[in-house]
Parts: structure tokens; sequence; C-alpha cells
């Protein structure tokens, strides 16, 4: 018997082919089965129908050879001698047809370790794309449904405030003059600046013109937030517990992108404790991601899990004087520095961690580093 040892998967035997064809043939899974030296010995009809072969044609023949054609299944079938075990999804055109076929590549081994060849498994997947790509397109309009919205909402009632008053002006209007008032062409230009800003939010969010320089000090950016921060809120009654790493790398980063992420997070650390708390700092190294850490915690009363999940959304907000752009344009920011937010709370007070990587060039899976740090928290 020859089974496969490859990972965790369950194991696959192999006793004789002629007892194995009727399966095969039956099977709604595309079946290869490859011997050590790449020559294709058995294949069945679905695997034939997804791949345009004939089985009369490829049997006994080398994998590069009958895959010449493809460089997707080329560079499958090389991969795949190298691993145990080996996945991809290939996008595959025959004709006019564009299919998406997920293959899976299993080594079988006799009981000694030694190989005897490899069970290569497809699956056309194109319909769970095509749902999955709807589901998306969905997703995305509902979003700008709702952003469209926001914008909507803050942008019309400045707008309905000047025309009001310009209206009024307009009806008192007698011969081509009229006094107005300081305060009223005051709170004009204040309703107008407003919607600058609303404006500028939403470019800085849309789409943060990053401008990388070498040599960024990161724990010099966390200071002149914390300066910045307060300065526009106030806050003497938050007490500061300030930890910063000693001689911590320099990254390549847009020094005025992060500044602004930070004071981001941090106000709105600062506005959950509208009494007094405290606001804790801290910076260090992860090195098993290779990553920088800042993190910003407070001692307010926390996030809601309902609400938890919506605060990256633009204009989601519990506060009437707010815009909610704040933490979608730092979670953007530090999203375009290929580093990630993530965010815990209690009813104790709220945590905000802030990863960023050290090496720029350096290509890591974002999600597998994300599950692990927090396995290690």
């Amino acid at each position: 018997m020859f089974t496969s040892e490859a990972l965790n998967f369950p194991a696959i035997s192999l006793v004789k082919e002629d007892e194995h064809k009727e399966f095969c043939n039956m099977a709604k899974t595309g079946i290869i089965y490859v011997d050590k030296g790449m020559k294709i010995r058995n294949i069945n009809g679905e695997a034939e129908k997804l791949c345009s072969l004939e089985r009369s044609k490829v049997i006994g023949h080398r994998t590069d050879q009958v895959f010449r054609h493809s460089n997707a299944f080329l560079q499958f079938f090389q991969d795949a001698a190298r691993n145990e075990y080996f996945t991809n999804n290939i996008r595959l055109t025959t004709g006019e047809q564009v299919r998406f076929i997920h293959v899976d590549a299993v080594k079988l081994k006799k009981p000694a370790g030694e190989m005897t060849g490899m069970i290569v498994m497809l699956q056309d997947v194109s319909n769970v794309r095509s749902t999955l790509k709807q589901i998306q397109t969905t997703q995305l309009l509902m979003a700008m449904a709702e952003l469209a919205a926001g914008v909507a909402h803050h942008v019309r009632t400045p707008l309905t405030t000047i025309g009001g008053y310009l209206q009024v002006m307009l009806n008192r209007l007698e011969n081509d003059q009229y006094m107005v008032r300081r305060d009223v062409l005051e709170m004009l230009l204040g309703e107008v600046s407003y919607i600058n800003n609303v404006v500028k939010e939403l470019v800085l969010f849309a789409k943060p013109p990053v401008q990388r320089e070498p040599g960024v000090d990161v724990n010099k950016i966390v200071e002149e937030s914390l300066l910045l921060t307060f300065k526009e809120l106030g806050g003497e009654n938050i007490e500061i517990d300030k930890q910063l790493a000693a001689s911590i790398p320099h990254i390549s980063a847009d020094s005025n992108l992060l500044k602004q992420a930070m004071v981001n997070i941090m106000q709105n650390a600062v506005e959950a404790m509208p009494d007094a708390g405290q606001l804790g700092i801290r910076t260090w190294i992860h090195s098993d991601s290779n990553m920088m850490v800042v993190s910003v915690t407070d001692t307010g009363s926390g996030i809601t899990p309902h609400i938890l999940h919506k605060i990256f959304e633009p204009f989601y907000t519990t506060k009437l004087d707010r815009m909610g752009l704040g933490l979608p344009i730092a979670h953007r920011i530090i999203h375009e520095h290929k580093g990630f937010i993530h965010i815990t709370s209690t009813g104790k007070g709220t945590k905000v961690l802030v990863y960023l990587p050290l090496v720029e060039s350096q290509k890591r899976q974002l999600s597998t580093t994300y599950q692990q740090i927090l396995n290690l928290q």
C-alpha cells in the first residue's frame, strides 16, 4: 500500500489502479495520478474536461509536455514537486471560455518514505468565484451609498445655512446696497471652512498622498502627536503614562501622515475620558514579526461590541460634533504603510495597537502575522 504523509491531510491510499478506475471516473473532482518521473499514469473524465485533454493522448507523457501551453500548470507542477502538499488557484482559458480551477497536489510515498508519485485534484470554482465577486460588488455599492449619504449630510447642513442667510440678504437688498453684520460674514465663512474640511478629510481617506522618507523616528512622531492632541483638546485632568523603547529603529514612512494617524487615535482616547483618566503610550519591537508597535490605551468606558466592528467605517460616530472620519483615516494611513491596527475594548477602557513594518520590502502574509500576534498577547 502507498500512503501520503503530507502535513495533516487525510491519507490517500492506492492499492491497485483497476480497483479505483470506477471511483475515479465517477468523481466530480478532477483527478490526475502522476508517477515519480512526472509522467501521467491515470486521469479521470472530470480532469479531461477541466483541462481539455484526451486520456489516450496524455497517458505516459510527462506533465511538462502535456501542459506545455499553460505556464500556470507548468509552474504548479514545478512547485508541487518541491512540496509534500501544494495548493493553488489557476486561471485557465480554453477558446473563449475562462475557468478558475482550484488545484491540490499530494505526494505519495511508500512506508519507508520513498516517493512513488503524486495525486493532483482539480475543482472548478468559477461559479463560487463569480458569486463572491457579486457579493463583493454589492458590498462595495452599499459602502459607496453609505459614504454618499454621509457626505450629503455633512455638506447639506452648512449649505442650507449659507443659502438661508444669502436669501435673507437678497430679500433686504435695496438699490444694490445692503449692510452685512460682521458676525454673519464670519458665520458664513465658518460654514464654508467646515465644508472644505469635509472635502479635505474625504480626499485623505480616499487616497492618502504617501511620500515616504527614510530615517523616520516613530518615537518622535509619538511625542509630537501628544503635544498636538493636548494643544487641541486640553485634557488637563488626563495623566500620561509614557514608555517609549530606547534606540528604536527608524523606518521609511511619511512622517506627516503618520502624525495625523497618531493624533486621530490619541484624540479618540482623550475624548473617551471627559472627566479624568490615564492615557498610556508605549512603543516596542515585535521581533517575531519584525514590526514596530505603538500602543495607545485609555481608561474610559470602552467600546461596546456592537459598535467595535464599525469604528473604521467612514462617518460612523457616536459624537454629535464629529464627522466620524478620524479612525477611518488613521486606518487607511497605516494600511498605506503596509501595517495594520488592532483594537480591543472592555468596560475599563480601550487599547489600540498600531503595527508598522520595519523593513518595507520584506514580503509577509499579514493575515498570518496578525493571528500570530493575537495568539501571543
